[in-house]
């Protein structure tokens, strides 16, 4: 085994306060010798998420985000298969990063097969977390040109199409996670002008929040055209993973680490859902994070 990632893994296996930016930052120099036992984990982790779902443990997170900075396709494919976990799985080994960082590390590492994201957003049995990732994944690969826009933009409209006929089938369903307001924001960012008068039938149909989406603001967002639309992803820290101190700055906020001088973590700080004691956060409640905005239009908001 390779002694620096002897050195290293100890320092990233568990939640840690303060977290080891350093040794983040420093892994960059030696991602050559390091790959490999990062994406080892991650196909670890995909074959048994046990090991994963103990309290506090974050090395496959790493993992993720230090090959999504990378670039390494290797992680691709077992980074998808996560995502077909079952909810509650899902819940654990990802925690807020299934919609913070999740689908932006599948954009990243995607090799230019939209296969994966698209199986991933087709499984009705996956957690429609996991889901909505792979169609932020999909259109980010799109806007950045690692796929191309035209089949995802077909793909996209499709879903769309069929997601507005289960609602309207199954109104029920409208209490699940909503993946057509996500849906409609990844139209807009892709420009896909032609879509436009189908996503003003959702709205008229109340298939789409307008209080996360307003009709006005997605009818300029979808003209503004798409290299503009990523440029506005990558401003606001929603596009590729490049910054991992700006991926984990909101770790402890929304994961409630102690203070270092309070040793040792507690348990379940990072592997379980932001809210663990008492009733989860709703969609209109105030984000935990602090923020002062709602939960749908900040941290619920992918």
């Amino acid at each position: 085994m390779s002694d620096i990632w002897s050195a290293l893994r100890p320092r990233l296996e568990f939640l840690s306060s303060p977290l080891p930016l350093a040794e983040l930052a420093g892994a960059d120099s030696h991602r050559k010798e390091l790959a490999p036992f990062l994406v080892a984990e991650l196909e670890a982790v995909a074959a048994d998420p046990a090991p994963a779902q103990a309290d506090g443990y974050v090395l496959h997170l790493y993992a993720m985000l230090l090959l999504a900075r990378w670039r390494d396709s290797r992680a691709y494919r077992p980074l998808a298969e996560l995502g077909h976990l079952d909810e509650a799985t899902v819940d654990t080994v990802f925690g807020q990063l299934v919609h913070d960082s999740y689908g932006r590390a599948l954009a990243s590492t995607c090799d230019g097969d939209a296969g994966p994201l698209i199986r991933l957003a087709d499984d009705e049995d996956a957690s429609r977390w996991a889901r909505g990732a792979a169609l932020e994944g999909l259109a980010l690969a799109a806007l950045e040109g690692i796929i191309p826009r035209g089949p995802a933009l077909d793909y996209l409209a499709d879903f769309g199409s069929r997601e507005a006929r289960n609602l309207l089938e199954h109104p029920e369903s409208q209490e699940d996670l909503p993946l057509l307001d996500q849906l409609a924001t990844h139209l807009a960012d892709l420009g896909a002008t032609e879509q436009l008068a189908e996503i003003h039938e959702w709205f008229a149909a109340g298939l789409i929040d307008d209080s996360y989406l307003d009709p006005q603001q997605l009818d300029e967002d979808i003209r503004r055209g798409p290299a503009a639309a990523l440029q506005a992803l990558r401003d606001s820290g929603h596009g590729l993973i490049d910054d991992i101190p700006r991926e984990t700055a909101m770790w402890s906020a929304i994961h409630h680490v102690p203070p270092a001088v309070l040793p040792p973590i507690p348990l379940g700080t990072l592997r379980e859902p932001i809210v663990r004691e008492g009733t989860k956060v709703g969609r209109n409640d105030p984000c935990p994070c602090g923020s002062g905005r709602k939960y749908k239009k900040c941290h619920g908001a992918t």
